[in-house]
């Protein structure tokens, strides 16, 4: 069966309770000078009309970190954006160029991998 959401702003006798999702990402290949800060406004500057409710940045150990540096970014959206968000994250014109991304998925067991 086909699932409806509601969208209706005339019928207010019940209310839904906002959810949020994570699109997480894994990003390489960055500068080693690279800090969270700049992933945070680089994923705000390509957010377009997606309202992101936050934007996690974690820095992850390198093998060659005076080369490059990696992160998981986990940006948090409303649950009915997660696939436009994964769309707008996902695309190679929205990384600058030479930036490696990926999704980023953690392991069953809690730990997490790329």
């Amino acid at each position: 069966m086909k699932v409806v959401v509601g969208e209706s702003v005339a019928n207010k006798h019940v209310q839904s309770m906002s959810t949020v999702r994570s699109v997480d990402i894994f990003v390489s290949r960055l500068h080693p000078a690279t800090c969270e800060e700049d992933l945070v406004k680089c994923v705000k500057t390509m957010k377009g009309n997606i309202d992101v409710k936050a934007v996690i940045s974690t820095r992850l150990k390198s093998k060659y970190e005076a080369l490059y540096t990696s992160y998981h970014v986990a940006v948090q959206v409303d649950s009915a954006l997660l696939t436009q968000a994964v769309d707008v994250f996902m695309s190679a014109g929205a990384w600058p160029a030479g930036v490696f991304v990926k999704r980023f998925f953690k392991k069953r067991n809690g730990s997490a991998s790329q």
